[in-house]
């Protein structure tokens, strides 16, 4: 049986400061996996809705991608890791929620860092990991 893709639900909780003016950021699950085909989608709470439009998520970083080799017309050499790369995705409402929606092309496992961002600045830089597909 092969594998069925699926939405990797990632909440990103805005929780606001007992001294009124700012947010704690929780991010739920904290340690993100998503498989080849996979869609993510990042779940924004707890801002108001224009605020909430000013999120961004994107710029994706490699931190531990899997050494490989590849064997090619000269013999072997080192495989240059192929990264998600995808633009930054802004959210919107969908669905009566505020959300973000990343349907990636595959990337070579490994773990890696992107970041929500605020009006283009960033505001956190969790990781997620990256498996490649299931068996």
């Amino acid at each position: 049986m092969s594998y069925r893709r699926v939405e990797r639900v990632i909440t990103v909780e805005f929780v606001k400061q007992h001294s009124g003016k700012g947010y704690e950021i929780v991010v739920t699950p904290e340690q993100a996996v998503v498989r080849y085909g996979d869609k993510i989608v990042w779940d924004v709470q707890g801002l108001p809705a224009g605020v909430a439009k000013t999120i961004t998520i994107g710029n994706w970083q490699p931190l531990d991608v899997s050494a490989r080799i590849i064997r090619g017309k000269k013999g072997l050499a080192a495989h240059k890791p192929k990264g998600v790369s995808a633009p930054d995705v802004k959210v919107g409402p969908k669905g009566g929620r505020f959300r973000a929606i990343l349907d990636p092309a595959k990337a070579d496992p490994g773990c890696y860092k992107y970041e929500i961002k605020a009006n283009g600045r960033t505001l956190l830089d969790p990781d997620v990991e990256w498996r490649g597909p299931k068996s």
